[in-house]
This record gives C-alpha cells, structure tokens and sequence, in this order.
C-alpha cells in the first residue's frame, strides 16, 4: 500500500512542486523599467528599437508597426508609424496619414525648409498632430489612442490623434434621473463629457484644465470651473491635491475622489457625484468646480454641503410651490428613514404613556407571539433588507425584480405567519426603507443607513438620552465635516447670508439670481464688496 510520501510525490507530480516556472523566485523581481526621458534620435532604427523596448513588443500583440517611404526631392526617405489596433481609426490613419505621406511626398520641397517642417506643415494632413522631442510625450499620447510618427534623419517624433475605439452612446441617467429637463448623461470617454458641457455653457470663461493621474496609468483628468466665478485659491488647491496623488493606477472618479477628499475616515460624503452634465453645469455655474476622469461616467462636484446631496435636479425645473413641496416630503422621509426605528424601541420599551391605550395592547399582544426581543427583530429585519437590497442592486435586472419579490413579500409574510417577527416592526421597516430610498445621493443613502443602527442599539440600552446623544454626535459629525474648506452645514453653520429658509427652501432668488457664498465665488464677492460700499 502506497505511503504518504509517495501520495505526496504522486500530487507534486500531477499539480507541480512549486519550483516550477510560474512560482520561480526570480520572476517576482520587477524588471528594468524603459526610461522614457531620453531624447528622439535622428537614426530611425534607434527609435524603432526604443518603442519596442517600452511597449514590449512582439509580446504586445495590439501593437501595429508599419514602415513606409517618403520621397522627398527624388529622394527616398524611411518613415515608421506605430499605433495601438483597436485604439485607433484605422481609416482616418489610412485616408489622413499613410496617403499623404507616400503620395504627397513626391512634391518638391522647397529649398531650405527643414525636413521636419516639411512633414510636420505640408505631408500630415490630420487636424490635431503634437511634436516632441522626447519618447514621455509620444508614449502617452498613443497610450491614448494616437498614431505615433518617426521620420530617418529627424531628431523629433509626431503623433496625430486618431482615437477610435469602442465608445457608449449618451444615454439617459440610471442613478440621477429627472422628471423634468434634459435626459442625457455623462458617459467613459472625458472628451465626449467635456464636449456635453461646453454644449451647455457657452460661456468663452468655462476653463477645463488637463491632468493625468496615475504613475502608470496615466489617466486623463479635466479639472472644469469657470474662470470669472471660481474661486482661486479653491482651484489651485484643487489642482494641488490632483497633483500630488501617490498611486500606480487611478481608473474612476470614484478612486480619486479616495485621494484628494478632506478626510477618508469619515462617514458623510465630501464630494458630490453626478452623471448629469445640467446638473454639473448648474454647479459650475453657482462657482464650483467639477472634476471629469476618462473612463467614469460621473462628475465629481466640490466643495459639497449637507444640503448639496439633499437637492434634486428637478429642484431647478419644477414651479417653486412644487418644489418646495417635494423637498418638504423629502426632507421628511429622511428624517423617518433615521430617527423613526430608534424612536420606536424608545417608546415601546420606556415610555408606554405616550401610546394611546387601545394601541398599546395591540403592541403587547403583537410582542407576545414572537420568541425574540424588540431589538433583536428590528435589526434583524434592518439587515435583511439591506441584504435584499444589495441583492436587488448586484442582480442582472431582468432578474432583480424578482428578488425583491422573493425577499419583501414571501419572506416577510412567511416571517410574520410562524411568529418570528410581528407586523408592527415589519410596517416600522417598510416605513423606514421607503424614506431611506428617498435619499438623491447614493453616497448619503448609505451613510443614513448606517447611522440608523445606532440609534436603534443606542435607544434600546439607554432610552430617549441615548437617541439624543446619537443625534448631536450626528449633527456634530456633518458640521465639523470640511469638503476643501467648507464645513459641512454651510451656509447654516457658519451662517451666511443664505440663512437656513433660502438653504432648504426654493425661493425666486435662489433659483434664478443669488449665487450660495460658501465657495467665496468671485461673483459673490464682488456682489459682498458692493453691498458694503453701498
């Protein structure tokens, strides 16, 4: 009978011994990176030899490199082109690049115009063509979809932007939609974000300043303001912070928004998160900045209040007398969203008098039938459908109404039939649930969500002084919160000459002529500096 060693031998033969190639030490050592600082040469070979060298070729598949030949006086001239397949339009390559170099370059050129001039104003016909002298340039602009250009004899590269990839049409928003105004969205490519801005403003002052975030990935990012109404000093920490972002790969919105927030370890939100370029454009233009990341549908808005993930794009479009209405219910629900499971272990575990008497015998008897205490249910409940929703959320949609079938009105129903949980705490949940949906931020939803528990454990150990002391820990969390330099419950605290009715409430002057003065926007305070000389 074969022993252990030999069934251990047996197993290192069949899955390997670990000393094979893929676990080889050596293989763990980072390999000698390309410099790509150093200069263009003037021997094409060298340069063909360098691109090689940094896009790992013939390991990168993807990469084409085509070899042509100018002629330029009658003499022939050796060319390279390189480029990524499926980055690129290859018959804008084709009708805009290729052809006029091989055919074109047959015309005289004048004499003592440089080569490169030559190439550069009268061969390449395409509308956007950058220069450099260094591979750094070149390498991120094909990375990005351009086509790269060598020439023999030239001390410099071009590369022309002929991006063509596989690109989302605009579509109508998932996350912010809108009863009223416009119904498209932000999608992956930032040019095309960009664009649906500047369709919006017209203003010539919309300022969109690039920047690249990322040692290795080199991801595009426009920082957006517009110059006469931003402020300054906000821009340039802004782009400070962008700057000095310590990471290999940045690929969304939402991971650079991990790098350049005030504080990471809080639990409110500091920086609003929108796909809706109206909404993005009404924040632009009351002096805030938005920042647009190439492959992440969503803007990023800052500074950000409270009050800013409370507000609604239909805020803007609909009457003020519906407006205000609808943000009343809303400020309602999320409100009963947070206080109204806490609320509800503090009343029917320590103060009994306030229920009318015919309700609380309906409570009690409700109580009586079920094994587990008020609090165990309620945060067991609490959990389930948090579980549901995050179901409902993960789940292929053509699927997802089914979950929530499943899980709100079988389980439940078949919850309250065995007597596991009485309805009263299964209505207190559907109530809560309803409001916390409300929240228009998705950030914030999850934040009140959180903070529910507490009231709910806080509440059953020390009562109402429990609730309470939650409640100023919370209202004491979002107004020590900074998003750059604005405190959380601005323009209520500090106050500011918004006050707390024009905050919460839509009147004529918020809605069409005031600008918020939190951000210290330059319209504002020039408006301040002439009010006081009046």
């Amino acid at each position: 009978m074969e022993g252990a060693k030999g069934l251990w031998k047996r197993f290192l033969a069949f899955h390997g011994d670990g000393e094979g190639p893929i676990l080889k030490e050596q293989d763990n050592k980072p390999e000698a990176v390309p410099r790509l600082d150093e200069r263009v040469s003037a021997n094409l070979y060298t340069n063909i030899a360098k691109i090689k060298e940094i896009y790992h070729y013939p390991e990168s598949g993807d990469l084409i490199l085509r070899n042509i030949k100018l002629t330029v006086n009658g003499q022939r001239i050796d060319a390279f082109l390189y480029f990524f397949d499926g980055l690129v339009n290859s018959d804008f390559i084709c009708e805009y690049i290729i052809s006029p170099l091989m055919q074109m370059s047959s015309f005289i050129k004048p004499d003592g115009l440089p080569l490169d001039t030559f190439v550069e104003q009268q061969l390449v016909t395409q509308n956007a063509v950058k220069r450099s002298d260094t591979f750094e340039r070149l390498v991120d602009e094909v990375s990005f979809g351009g086509c790269g250009l060598f020439v023999d004899g030239v001390d410099v590269g071009w590369v022309a932007d002929t991006k063509g990839w596989p690109r989302r049409g605009v579509g109508k928003p998932d996350t912010d939609k809108s009863v009223l105004g416009p119904q498209e969205s932000f999608t992956e490519l930032i040019r095309g974000n960009t664009a649906l801005l500047r369709k919006t403003i017209r203003d010539p002052n919309l300022v969109m300043e690039n920047m690249m975030v990322g040692k290795k990935s080199k991801t595009a990012v426009a920082v957006v303001y517009i110059k006469n109404l931003a402020n300054a000093s906000l821009v340039e920490e802004v782009k400070r912070r962008i700057g000095r972002v310590n990471a290999d790969y940045i690929f969304s919105s939402e991971e650079l928004e991990h790098h350049i927030e005030d504080s990471n370890r809080r639990l409110l939100p500091q920086m609003l998160s929108t796909e809706r370029p109206d909404r993005t454009a009404a924040e632009l233009a009351d002096g805030n900045i938005a920042i647009i990341v190439n492959g992440s549908p969503y803007a990023l808005i800052l500074p950000a209040t409270f009050f800013s993930f409370l507000h609604t794009n239909d805020d803007r479009y609909l009457r003020m007398p519906y407006a205000n209405f609808v943000s009343i219910l809303r400020y309602l629900a999320l409100t009963v969203s947070v206080l109204l499971p806490g609320l509800f272990v503090v009343v029917t575990q320590y103060h009994h008098e306030i229920i009318p008497t015919d309700l609380l015998f309906a409570l009690e008897a409700s109580f009586e039938k079920t094994p587990f205490p008020l609090v165990f249910e309620l945060i067991m409940l609490e959990v389930a459908f948090e579980l549901i929703r995050e179901a409902e959320i993960k789940f292929p949609s053509i699927g997802g109404s089914s979950v929530g079938i499943v899980g709100g009105l079988i389980l439940g129903q078949a919850a309250v039939t065995a007597g596991i949980v009485s309805p009263i705490v299964i209505i207190v949940v559907a109530m809560t649930a309803v409001g916390s949906m409300s929240a228009p931020s998705y950030s914030m939803g999850i934040a009140f969500r959180i903070m529910r528990f507490s009231y709910i454990i806080l509440g059953a150990f020390a009562g109402m002084l429990g609730v309470t002391v939650v409640l100023f820990c919370h209202l004491l969390m979002i107004a020590t919160a900074r998003s750059f330099g604005v405190r959380g419950f601005a323009p209520i605290a500090p106050r500011t000459r918004e006050g707390l009715f024009r905050t919460i409430f839509v009147t004529r002057a918020s809605k069409f002529a005031s600008k918020p003065d939190y951000n210290n926007s330059k319209q504002e305070q020039s408006e301040h500096n002439s009010d006081q000389s009046s």
